[in-house]
């Protein structure tokens, strides 16, 4: 884990709208209107209006359904930072997606533009 930084511009993402959701066997990809992605590599957890997490990282085996659908179509509120751990995007809908940074050998995530790697 290299650590999330406290000034990640997680606020690229506000008003963006989540427009598709690419999933692949070792990533997760996020793509928003305006043109703005996150590749997720590492941990990451969805949760609903109560805080319940309803989606998260699992291997493909295990997985019976997705639930990160759920946010397609919605817009992000707003976004925090929890240094260097994590970070959220809140979306309009009261949903919350949390990426983590867990991983000592591979990237966790990536967001464009910026060509921000962690």
């Amino acid at each position: 884990m290299f650590g999330i930084p406290a000034d990640l511009p997680v606020d690229l993402f506000v008003d963006a709208t989540l427009i598709q959701v690419c999933l692949g066997q070792h990533q997760i990809s996020l793509h928003f209107a305006p043109e703005r992605s996150i590749g997720i590599e590492g941990r990451w957890e969805l949760r609903d209006t109560e805080g319940n997490i309803i989606d998260a990282t699992v291997p493909h085996e295990s997985r019976k359904s997705y639930q990160i659908h759920r946010i397609i179509g919605q817009d992000v509120k707003s976004g925090e930072v929890n240094p260097p751990h994590s970070f959220t995007l809140h979306f309009r809908n009261e949903f919350d997606l949390t990426v983590y940074d867990d991983s000592q050998e591979y990237e966790s995530f990536s967001i464009q533009p910026g060509d921000i790697f962690i």
